[in-house]
């Protein structure tokens, strides 16, 4: 078991982590989902959820947690490995308990064509290969996605916007919301890929989004060019506790095993004038609201 500062400990336990990546996977990770989850449950944690940028984990985690007797979710994330903007694999994902559909991410254009991304993950993109884009020529939504949104909306289920740029977020989360999804997450919008300003982060939540999200891996190394913590603070005080999750987004090989990555996450925000009572809206309140517990 982890030992944490009490301060720490206090938080972590009945917190939710909505962004964790496990094995197995084609990259390498530093943990399966049945180790991950009961690493959380000893750690007092109430919940977590499954990424995986492959396919839907939604299964994996109906295992995980008839393994380990504690509450494990799953998503999935619409890349190409999964048909891109494919309606059939989000309806078979949520059928099979799916909390989250992500927009793209790996092949999302804005991670694609950035220079920023991720350097260890470019390996898997086609020379060639164009990212999925959520707009047409003229400006406006692709028309698949307003079956999918249809879909989450039935399933009141979260609608990750995943790594598009902010001029798609904008339109996504209007037409997602006059569609009828009631939850929608704005994924990690500091990320350097992404770089959403306060203003857009703002403009999001009016139009419809319901939290943002800020991971724990935007501050380390494994990503190209990392922000700070201080940035998550600052933006947390800017935006407001009550509108925001905090999650890890954490299981690569370079960082700290998820729930260790929550206990430093919550230290450092701790040690950066957050509130505890903020810090447990963020990690315990907020996401057991999104997930429906």
């Amino acid at each position: 078991m982890l030992l944490f500062e009490k301060r720490v400990q206090k938080l972590i336990e009945g917190s939710i982590d909505i962004h964790i990546h496990t094995a197995p996977d084609i990259f390498p990770r530093v943990v399966d989902d049945i180790g991950a989850a009961l690493m959380a449950k000893e750690q007092g944690m109430r919940a977590i959820l499954l990424k995986s940028q492959l396919n839907s984990t939604a299964e994996r985690a109906v295992i995980a947690s008839q393994q380990t007797d504690f509450p494990v979710f799953g998503g999935i994330a619409l890349n190409y490995y999964v048909g891109g903007l494919n309606i059939l694999a989000v309806e078979a994902a949520l059928q099979l308990g799916a909390k989250q559909v992500w927009l793209p991410t790996l092949h999302a254009h804005q991670w694609m064509s950035s220079p920023l991304k991720t350097s260890h993950l470019s390996w898997v993109l086609k020379e060639g290969q164009k990212g999925i884009y959520m707009l047409k020529e003229d400006g406006t939504l692709k028309e698949e996605l307003y079956p999918i949104f249809k879909k989450i909306a039935e399933y009141d289920a979260v609608l990750g916007t995943g790594h598009i740029s902010i001029g798609e977020a904008k339109i996504v989360v209007k037409e997602a919301a006059k569609a009828g999804v009631k939850k929608i997450l704005v994924t990690h919008p500091l990320s350097t890929v992404l770089a959403f300003s306060v203003k857009d982060i703002k403009e999001l939540l009016d139009n419809g989004a319901m939290f943002v999200e800020h991971t724990y891996c935007a501050v380390t190394r494994q990503v190209g060019r990392p922000i700070t913590q201080k940035d998550i603070a600052d933006n947390v005080r800017a935006i407001g506790a009550k509108y925001t999750i905090l999650s890890t987004d954490t299981g690569q090989w370079l960082n700290p095993i998820p729930v260790q990555a929550m206990g430093i996450y919550i230290r450092d925000m701790l040690d950066l004038g957050i509130s505890e009572d903020d810090i447990r809206t963020m990690v315990s309140t907020n996401p057991a609201k999104l997930l429906g517990l």
